[in-house]
């Protein structure tokens, strides 16, 4: 009896030291905005956090660049998604943290407009056009400069002109104070705007740069290693998972992405999934290198960066560590 006993308990604080016992937030940028964290989504509805022991039941949406990543420092958990250039700014001025694998592998989140009457038909023809971007040194800004060395041109041959927000770049374009810009898919499908402009670029076209990555603050890889692997790991599983069941993610992602409706949510997840948006976790050389270029033209920074001092890789499963 008192070896049954004794093997219930140490059975019990085995399951206690593998779930705890409080549910944790995870910070995301631009949540509901972006599809960029929708694995997160998927993490929670199918359960994959809580079978890796991780309660994660809610994620806090990041307004995004250096205020999200504040936000994952200061956060409980600290593990969070966010936009990779605030991330490398944040580590150069001494900030504990890293990059600790993907979210995301390319720009496809975003496609490139014009207006319907517009006498642009491809990329190549933005030579002395504007391009509107919400901010100068944003994410929009490095995915404008990006899209335009893709088609063979300088990035000073295209005029980026800030126009503080994104629609504000809709309204310029309309009113033909700019010739183009680029939107995330969700706003692109939202409110009948998928009538209202042209598409000369689709995501399966669009740059390899990540636009989300994982990050961890040096708190959580030294005293929570295991814990970190395990949720790297679960939102691996749900990568897995929205690849093979893309029609059961989309009714998922509906709820995260209303008042999209389920049609426009299903589109684009299936040209997200087509584009191989969505990293397993793996940390890829282009985009980053990339990243990196997009931060040098937009000067967000004026110097090359060892990317081997922002990442680390160890967190990730093993079939993923090699990944280049």
């Amino acid at each position: 009896m008192l070896a049954l006993r004794g093997s219930i308990v140490a059975a019990a604080l085995g399951l206690a030291a593998l779930a705890p016992a409080y549910a944790e937030d995870i910070v995301v940028t631009q949540y509901k905005a972006d599809p960029s964290g929708a694995s997160f989504a998927i993490a929670i509805e199918k359960g994959f956090f809580k079978k890796h022991g991780v309660n994660i039941t809610e994620v806090i949406s990041g307004e995004g660049g250096g205020t999200s990543v504040r936000n994952v420092i200061a956060s409980d958990l600290g593990y969070g998604e966010v936009s990779p250039a605030p991330v490398i700014s944040a580590i150069k001025e001494g900030q504990d943290i890293k990059i600790v694998n993907f979210g995301t592998r390319s720009l496809a989140s975003n496609v490139v407009i014009v207006m319907p009457n517009s006498p642009i038909q491809k990329i190549e023809d933005l030579k002395g056009k504007k391009w509107g971007i919400s901010n100068p040194k944003s994410l929009g800004e490095m995915s404008a400069v990006l899209t335009v060395e893709k088609a063979g041109l300088k990035p000073e041959d295209v005029q980026r002109v800030a126009l503080g927000n994104l629609q504000g770049a809709l309204t310029a374009m309309e009113n033909g104070a700019i010739d183009v810009t680029s939107v995330p898919g969700i706003l692109y499908r939202s409110r009948g705007n998928d009538q209202k402009y042209r598409v000369i670029l689709k995501p399966k076209d669009l740059p390899r740069m990540t636009p989300g990555i994982g990050i961890a603050t040096g708190d959580l890889m030294r005293k929570n290693p295991d814990k970190l692997r395990r949720i790297i790991a679960a939102r691996q599983e749900a990568v897995q998972w929205m690849y093979k069941n893309p029609k059961e993610s989309g009714e998922i992602l509906a709820k995260v992405w209303a008042p999209l409706p389920p049609a426009a949510v299903q589109i684009l997840l299936d040209e997200l999934l087509d584009a191989q948006f969505y990293s397993e976790g793996g940390i890829e050389d282009a985009p980053m290198e990339n990243v990196v270029r997009a931060m040098k033209i937009t000067g967000m920074i004026d110097t090359d960066v060892d990317l081997k001092t922002v990442i680390d890789k160890s967190f990730l499963p093993d079939n993923l560590k090699n990944v280049k």
